[in-house]
C-alpha cells in the first residue's frame, strides 16, 4: 500500500513540474522545495527569510524559511520580496489543515508550485512535514522555540 501511495504521489509531484515548467502554461510559476518552521524556530537555527502565508477561514502564519532550492539552474527568490501578502495557501484539503493547523515552532518541508500572478499563492505539491494529520493537530512542539 505505501508503494502505491509513493508512487501516486511521485506521479503527482511530476505532473505538477511538467505543468509549471511549461512556460506557455505558468508564465510565473516555479517549482521550490521550502524547509522552515510555523510563527518560530528552534534556537540557533539560521532563518534566510519570513513569509505569511493564509488560506480562507485560517488564521495567517508566518513560515520562517530555513532552506529554499528550486528546479534547474534557477536561483531561488526570496518569497518575501512580493509585495502582496500573504501568499494563499492551497492544495489538498488534508495538506493546507496539515500546515496551519500545526503547533508554533512545527518543523515544515514541502514542494510547492510558487504563482505571482494577482495574488501570491503556493500550491502544495507535496508535503512531508507536518508528517501526519494527528501530528499537526494534537501534539505541541515539544522542543521550544524562539519567535524569529
Amino acid at each position: 500500500m505505501t508503494f502505491r501511495l509513493a508512487g501516486a504521489r511521485a506521479l503527482g509531484v511530476a505532473a505538477l513540474v511538467a505543468a509549471a515548467s511549461s512556460a506557455s502554461a505558468f508564465s510565473s510559476s516555479r517549482i521550490y522545495t521550502i524547509e522552515g518552521y510555523l510563527d518560530c524556530v528552534p534556537n540557533g537555527t539560521a532563518v534566510i527569510d519570513r513569509v505569511d502565508v493564509a488560506a480562507p477561514g485560517a488564521a495567517k502564519r508566518q513560515l520562517l524559511v530555513t532552506a529554499y532550492r528550486t528546479a534547474g539552474d534557477v536561483s531561488p527568490r526570496n518569497l518575501s520580496e512580493e509585495p502582496m501578502r500573504p501568499y494563499r495557501v492551497w492544495g489538498t484539503s488534508r495538506d493546507v489543515a496539515r500546515v496551519l493547523r500545526s503547533p508554533a515552532g512545527a518543523p515544515v518541508k514541502a514542494t510547492v508550485v510558487l504563482y505571482r500572478e494577482a495574488l501570491p499563492a503556493l500550491l502544495i505539491a507535496d508535503l512531508e512535514e507536518p508528517a501526519s494529520d494527528e501530528i499537526a493537530a494534537l501534539q505541541p512542539w515539544a522542543g521550544g522555540c524562539r519567535a524569529s
